[in-house]
């Protein structure tokens, strides 16, 4: 065992490890842009050695302990944990988009597993916590403005619904992360050479139509779902995350309408653009992508 390991490559690996930890310790806006690129060295070390990855893994887990702080700790952890997915996914010589969803699912899981745990430790407050304040002035103002008790229940029941979607939230952050950290780090990857895979462009990316159906199926139960529970807490999580699905499907219809009727790039771009920062235009982007697994816009665009 011990002879597979590299000690010149576990020794620079840890070290570039430890620096970004250490800059999340003293200035956490540098190391969450150092940590983005954190998976390179981890990525690198899966591929020489698994034996290295681990005692490297071991021994910067170790040190980030030492430092006594909670949030440092599960990023590190987090890193470590992307570095072994997207490692293992890359020697499976594994699409870019898989690698993409998968790497979601893994960290995701990770990440409210973390959550739960912290917040059960009190080392992290609970959303209803965060939000109490936010909450209260809000009150104040509504109180002031002689505002009816009917929106002062409204606004209750948003916050509610707030603090209940919020593993769908942290999904989607890891998602836009997970997303990030793939383009930077792929181009890097190569330079090492190490085979990474290429995205395909976004109008041949095709969602499996079986999540159409557990969409409609979830839609209708959060119809059904009025009340307050782990039920209603599930199938809005849900209806979030396959909201998402639903939405980069439409992107990638308009995409594809823009490359068959030959638009200008530009204004597909502006298109999508749009339908990404104008929340009523974004409903309609996801439709798009409802439909489009409906009945194959694309093929009907295509004719």
């Amino acid at each position: 065992m011990f002879s597979k390991i590299y000690p010149k490559a576990a020794i620079l690996g840890t070290l570039a490890l430890i620096i970004v930890a250490l800059a999340l310790h003293i200035l956490p806006p540098l190391g969450l842009v150092l940590s983005l690129f954190a998976t390179i060295p981890g990525i690198i070390l899966w591929h020489k050695s698994l034996e290295t990855f681990g005692i490297t893994a071991v021994i910067t887990v170790i040190l980030t302990t030492l430092l006594g702080n909670i949030f440092v700790l599960t990023i590190m952890v987090l890193v470590l944990v992307l570095s072994f997915v997207v490692g293992q996914l890359l020697k499976e010589r594994t699409s870019k988009e898989r690698i993409l969803y998968i790497t979601t699912t893994y960290i995701s899981i990770v990440s409210l597993v973390a959550v739960m745990v912290l917040q059960v430790s009190d080392k992290l407050p609970k959303a209803t916590t965060i939000m109490k304040p936010v909450k209260q002035q809000l009150y104040h103002l509504i109180s002031e403005s002689g505002a009816s008790a009917d929106y002062k229940q409204m606004l209750a029941e948003g916050f509610r619904q707030v603090s209940v979607q919020l593993p769908s939230y942290v999904i989607f952050a890891v998602f836009l992360l997970v997303l990030i950290n793939l383009i930077i780090t792929f181009p890097i990857l190569r330079k090492f050479k190490i085979a990474t895979p290429i995205f395909k462009p976004l109008y041949a990316w095709q969602m499996k139509r079986s999540l159409l159906f557990i969409y409609i199926i979830v839609l209708l139960c959060v119809m059904f779902a009025a009340q307050p529970g782990t039920f209603q807490s599930t199938v809005l999580n849900l209806e979030i995350v396959l909201s998402l699905c639903m939405y980069i499907q439409g992107l990638s219809v308009i995409h594809f309408f823009g490359k068959a009727k030959s638009m200008p790039p530009a204004l597909t771009i502006v298109l999508m653009v749009i339908g990404t920062i104008l929340t009523p235009v974004t409903h309609i982007v996801s439709l798009l992508g409802v439909i489009d697994l409906c009945v194959n816009l694309k093929s009907i665009i295509k004719k």
